[in-house]
This record gives structure tokens, sequence and C-alpha cells, in this order.
């Protein structure tokens, strides 16, 4: 479940709103690196380097967090972290 998108008419967003939908992107991010990296790291199921996936997911849910904090769209049109918090 996602929360529905602010529009121009509703509320501004909060910075709940905006940790919520952050957290989703950077959950889907690390998931879809981790599937990528996966067959990138070893030929068979047996032989992935586990630590090489985690690590490497944990990193582009990091890069995806830090990359929200310049707005995202399923936020307040856009809005950046600082046009949330009024600064």
């Amino acid at each position: 479940m996602s929360a529905a998108p602010k529009h121009a008419g509703d509320r501004r967003a909060s910075l709940s709103d905006w940790a919520r939908a952050a957290g989703v992107r950077a959950v889907k991010t690390a998931a879809q690196t981790a599937v990528a990296a996966i067959p990138a790291s070893a030929a068979t199921i047996g032989m992935v380097d586990w630590h090489m996936v985690a690590g490497t997911a944990a990193l582009a849910a990091l890069v995806s967090l830090l990359t929200s904090i310049a707005g995202l769209p399923e936020v307040d049109s856009g809005a950046s972290i600082r046009q949330i918090t009024g600064n």
C-alpha cells in the first residue's frame, strides 16, 4: 500500500509523508539492486557472495534516501525536505 500523492489542492505533505515515500522507494531500490547483483556475483546460487549483494543493496538504499532529500514526485508534487519543513 502506498500513500496517495499530494496535489495542489491537498494539504501540504508532512515530514512523515516524505519519510514513508522515501522509505518505500529505498526498499524497492535495494531489492532491485540485490536481484541485479546476484547473477553478477556468481554463476550459481551456491557461489553467490551474499555479503557483497547485501552491501551493494544497502548502499543503493542509502543513495536512494540521499537522493530523495532533493524531492520525491510522490510527495507534494516533488517538494524537497526544505520545502516540506518550510525552511
